[in-house]
């Protein structure tokens, strides 16, 4: 049976010390697409590296945890420090942003990346509601303006997909359930527990045209995320696992590709893997 899998490496640009651990997982790991978050510290660096790895497709992680790319420019949308104001504790303000700023601030993020790796995001996902508020609206018609596909998987249980997509077979591996409940992943306590390996390779193909998307947050971790994020010792065991995955890849003969492979039907990722003889090509296994 043939089985494909997208590796989605999650937080791209997040901080110096995390990119430094995600790197790895592409050059150690499986990992075959990586997700940007344009608003991040250290987005401009994980860009131009990315430019130089033109065979990993870039997903758009919507973050809005940071700082606008156009900064106070949003005045709907910052705090008084140019910080996104309700970043990660208070999205409820969300709705205070304006259709005007959000779209402007989503246009800049996509040119952002254009000006620098030479395209747009490859993929993205959104609220698909039509009660949505003016921000979800501004990013859903960026994204349909500049024909980012969007929403493509078919059965996420967190976030259903377009229809239009459905032809692709493309899971969408829910992965926040390492533990328990989404709520119990990246409790502390339960760190002993926490097993993105096993969960990650229990993933099953029922037929050849199904395309898997699994995946996470692989890296380093550091004050700052520390801070900000619940998820932030877990990075170093999803790393660690990305890297274990290699031999899980080889024994079970799984076939990796990026997304435009999904979407467009080319080699890309496999191309790369035969041109530099890696044991991960299909054709070595």
């Amino acid at each position: 049976m043939r089985k494909r899998l997208v590796y989605r490496a999650d937080d791209v640009g997040y901080t110096e010390a995390f990119d430094l651990g995600i790197y790895q997982a592409f050059d150690q790991g499986i990992a075959s697409s990586a997700d940007v978050m344009f608003d991040s510290p250290h987005t401009v660096q994980a860009l131009l590296w990315l430019k130089d790895h033109p065979w990993i497709s870039i997903g758009w992680h919507r973050h809005l945890w940071e700082s606008p790319v156009l900064g106070k420019d949003v005045p709907s949308m910052v705090d008084e420090e140019g910080r996104f104001k309700w970043r990660h504790r208070k999205q409820y303000l969300m709705k205070e942003a304006t259709y005007d700023d959000a779209y402007r601030e989503f246009m800049a993020e996509a040119e952002l990346c254009r000006s620098i790796v030479g395209h747009y995001p490859d993929s993205a996902s959104c609220r698909m509601e039509e009660d949505c508020n003016d921000l979800e609206r501004a990013y859903r018609d960026v994204l349909n303006e500049l024909n980012i596909p969007h929403n493509f998987w078919y059965d996420s249980p967190r976030n259903p997909g377009d229809p239009k997509y459905e032809h692709l077979h493309f899971r969408q591996w829910d992965g926040e359930n390492f533990v328990g409940g989404p709520s119990d992943t990246y409790d502390l306590k339960n760190f002993d527990k926490y097993d993105p390996y096993g969960k990650m390779t229990a993933v099953v193909w029922e037929n050849d045209d199904q395309i898997w998307r699994i995946g996470g947050h692989p890296g380093f971790t550091d004050d700052h995320i520390m801070r900000e994020s619940s998820c932030n010792l877990h990075r170093c065991k999803e790393l660690d696992a990305c890297k274990r995955m290699r031999q899980w890849v080889i024994d079970n003969k799984i076939e990796l590709i990026n997304q435009r492979d999904v979407f467009y039907g080319t080699n890309e990722f496999q191309d790369h893997l035969k041109e530099i003889n890696s044991p991960l090509w299909i054709g070595n296994m």
